[in-house]
């Protein structure tokens, strides 16, 4: 079992710890079972006025602050559902796209950055979503669907084999400025979405094979449900 962050680093815990009582000191840091949970009421800003309040828990994966953390909220205002982009199980928030976070946040997963920037955009959404109002931001779809709406608009294509296809290849580095766009334009890569191709080249590798292969799975998925069953 890999060694938590806080044991590889116990002064990183206590960093942690003096953050939650400079900046969110309604927040407060625990250790259970070999896992950092962070626990308390959130208060959502905008332009310096509170405009929300939520109780978060959060875990914080055991190679912090490289990977996103799990965020359930505990109020029970959110419900457990896809629509309103929650994991039914185990219920914590879709807070996007994990490549496309990756991408928004530089690969910064800690805990000050997540909580100003995907978690206060989501519950900001949330909290629009109760008074009958739209998303601010646009409303991805959860899942796959989700990550397919993201590389389309990053790559000019929303075919999944396409997609899964040209990001395997990507992480075995076998993708050239010369290959033909997946885009579908007939164009190669260097002259059409070549700055998308860049910009993936930095995202490290096994989150783009994460992204891959989840969009072959559902693939998979969908010719499983949709060949015919033989009669017993």
């Amino acid at each position: 079992m890999s060694v938590p962050w806080f044991e590889a680093d116990p002064d990183a815990f206590d960093e942690l710890e003096r953050v939650l009582r400079s900046s969110y000191p309604t927040q407060h840091a625990f250790i259970e079972d070999r896992v950092c949970i962070v626990r308390g009421s959130y208060p959502v800003m905008d332009a310096g006025t509170l405009v929300d309040r939520y109780d978060l828990e959060i875990a914080l994966p055991l190679d912090y602050p490289a990977s996103l953390p799990r965020v359930w909220e505990t109020g029970g205002r959110i419900p457990r559902e896809p629509d309103r982009h929650v994991f039914p199980q185990p219920g914590c928030l879709c807070l996007g796209v994990p490549l496309a976070l990756w991408m928004q946040l530089k690969g910064d997963f800690s805990l000050p950055t997540v909580l100003d920037i995907p978690v206060r955009n989501f519950l900001i959404g949330n909290s629009l979503v109760e008074r009958g109002e739209p998303w601010p931001h646009g409303d991805r779809s959860h899942g796959v669907d989700g990550m397919l709406e993201f590389y389309g608009d990053l790559l000019g294509t929303s075919d999944p084999m396409a997609i899964a296809k040209f990001l395997l290849a990507l992480v075995k580095e076998k993708v050239r400025g010369h290959w033909s766009c997946p885009c579908g334009s007939g164009k190669i890569i260097r002259n059409c979405h070549k700055e998308a191709v860049e910009a993936l080249r930095d995202v490290p590798r096994e989150v783009v094979a994460q992204t891959g292969c989840m969009i072959l799975d559902e693939i998979q998925r969908e010719a499983e449900l949709a060949r015919p069953r033989r009669s017993a």
